[in-house]
C-alpha cells in the first residue's frame, strides 16, 4: 500500500542510512529520483532494492517529488529527503495518518517555532497563508517540509504537477475540502534556508495566494474590510474652514 519517494542530489553520505530506515517500513516500493549527481549517490542507491529514476541534471526536490508521485503505484505516498535520516517509527506515523483517513499528513513544524526569534520570512509566509486558508491551527506547517504523506487519490486529484509548488498544492487541497492534518514533528528546521531557497519558497507562497484569490474571486480572501468606509472618500468635498478651530468636510450627494 505504501510508496516512498526520495529525490536525491549529491547525497552519498546519507542516502544509505535513509534507505535503511525506509526499508524497515516494508513498503510496496521505494522510488528514488537521482538528479544532477556528481558523486557516488547513484552507486549507493543501486545497492538497495529500489526503483531508480535518473536525470543527469538537477531537478529540484519539489520537481523530483512530483516525478516520483507520478511513477508511484501505492495507495499512500510518503515523501522523504536523501539527506535527513528519520527513524522508521517516525516515518510510519505519517503513513498511518493517511491510513486513518487523512488525505495529507504534514510535518508538524510548530514546536520548533514557539520563540518569535525563530520566525524567519518563510515561517511567517507559511503562517500567513494558513491563516488566509482559515487553517490557523497549521501555523508554520507546510508541504514544503518533509517528511509528509498523502493518499495517491489526493495527489491524482490535485494533479501530480501541482506538487512542484508545495504551498500552492496545499492551498489547492484545503480549498477543495481535502482532509489535512499534522502528524509527527521532525526537526528539519535546524538550518535556515539559504537566500536562494528562501526566495524560491516565498515565490511559491505568492503563487499559492494568487491561486486562492482566483478561486475565491476576492482580493482579500477571508479577510473582511471592516470599519473602513472607502465609499465615503469619492464624495468628500474640499474642506471649508469655518474658523481656526473647526473644519467641515461635507458629504456630497
Amino acid at each position: 500500500m505504501l510508496s516512498v519517494i526520495i529525490p536525491v542530489s549529491n547525497e552519498e553520505k546519507t542516502i544509505g542510512a535513509v534507505l535503511r530506515q525506509v526499508e524497515r517500513l516494508r513498503p510496496k516500493e521505494i522510488i528514488v529520483i537521482v538528479n544532477g549527481c556528481r558523486d557516488h549517490t547513484l552507486e549507493v542507491v543501486r545497492s538497495h532494492p529500489v526503483t531508480c529514476v535518473v536525470y543527469p541534471f538537477v531537478l529540484g526536490h519539489d520537481v523530483g517529488r512530483a516525478v516520483g508521485a507520478g511513477e508511484a503505484s501505492g495507495e499512500v505516498l510518503l515523501f522523504a529527503d536523501g539527506d535527513i535520516v528519520v527513524p522508521a517509527e517516525t516515518l510510519q506515523s505519517f503513513a498511518n495518518a493517511c491510513y486513518r483517513g487523512a488525505d495529507i499528513a504534514l510535518n508538524n513544524a510548530n514546536p520548533f517555532f514557539r520563540q518569535s526569534a525563530r520566525l524567519d520570512a518563510v515561517a511567517m509566509a507559511t503562517s500567513y497563508l494558513n491563516q488566509m486558508l482559515s487553517r490557523p491551527d497549521l501555523r508554520c506547517s507546510s508541504l514544503s517540509a518533509v517528511p509528509h504523506a498523502m493518499k495517491q487519490s489526493a495527489a491524482a486529484a490535485l494533479g501530480y504537477e501541482s506538487l512542484m509548488v508545495p504551498p500552492k498544492a496545499l492551498a489547492m487541497a484545503i480549498t477543495n475540502g481535502l482532509v489535512v492534518v499534522q502528524a509527527e514533528s521532525v526537526n528539519v528546521f535546524r538550518r535556515k534556508p539559504s537566500p536562494r531557497i528562501q526566495e524560491l519558497i516565498l515565490g511559491d507562497h505568492l503563487e499559492a495566494i494568487q491561486y486562492v484569490q482566483r478561486v475565491k474571486k476576492s482580493d482579500r480572501m477571508y479577510f473582511a474590510d471592516q470599519f473602513r468606509r472607502r465609499d465615503v472618500f469619492p464624495h468628500v468635498e474640499k474642506a471649508r474652514f469655518v474658523s481656526d478651530r473647526h473644519v467641515i468636510l461635507p458629504f456630497g450627494p
